[in-house]
């Protein structure tokens, strides 16, 4: 018979440093423009005779209020950067771990997931929003600190450009088909990822 790490290899998450890099500095570069275009617009704007007292006022707001923002996203950004940063995603037989260079920062494990505590049509599922154009796989956890089922999004995290997500999500699904069969999957992820063989060839999938 063959063991988990063949039926199940370990998956990595793969890095673009390129794209982080042309990211960072289009952020940055962003970030510094529109700050000097409005600071550099309410000059002009206030040093023209030909504008209304009303409509310098305006400007003047509106440029405070960008301003004020820039630097609101600015300190949330170096707030980020002084916490853990997560360097690697692995998808194993016992779930999905998010690393830091320090070790493991948290991890969403096969054996924590629920079934919907409503008795809905499936346990891991596509969550669409409002406008039905952001779509999200969600499942169902026990949240220890309000003690009951709740809903959660899947998420690959990193410090770093992920090239490889939907790899890792997809192999994710394969451990909870191979390891919860009793949890059922939406078939529209099941088609999404292109898993219904494998699902169906599950002996003990629901």
């Amino acid at each position: 018979m063959e063991s988990d790490e063949n039926q199940f290899p370990v998956i990595h998450s793969k890095i673009s440093k390129g794209w982080t890099v042309a990211i960072k500095a289009f952020g940055s570069i962003f970030a510094v423009l529109i700050p000097l275009m409005m600071i550099l617009m309410t000059g002009f704007t206030l040093a023209s005779e030909s504008i209304k007292f009303e409509i310098k006022i305006l400007i003047v707001v509106l440029a405070i209020l960008i301003i004020g923002l820039f630097v609101w996203l600015l300190i949330v950004q170096i707030r980020k950067k002084s916490t853990t940063k997560i360097i690697r995603v692995t998808v194993d037989k016992t779930g999905i771990h998010h690393y830091s260079n320090k070790g493991l920062v948290k991890s969403i494990q096969y054996n924590q997931l629920m079934p919907d505590p409503e008795n809905g049509k499936y346990d891991f599922f596509i969550y669409l929003d409002q406008t039905d154009t952001n779509m999200d796989l969600c499942f169902y956890v026990l949240d220890d600190a309000v003690e009951k089922v709740v809903r959660k999004a899947l998420f690959i995290e990193g410090d770093f450009v992920i090239t490889n997500g939907n790899t890792l999500k997809k192999h994710f699904i394969k451990g909870i088909i191979m390891f919860r069969p009793d949890l059922k999957i939406d078939p529209g992820v099941l088609d999404m990822y292109k898993l219904n063989e494998e699902h169906n060839n599950n002996p003990f999938s629901p």
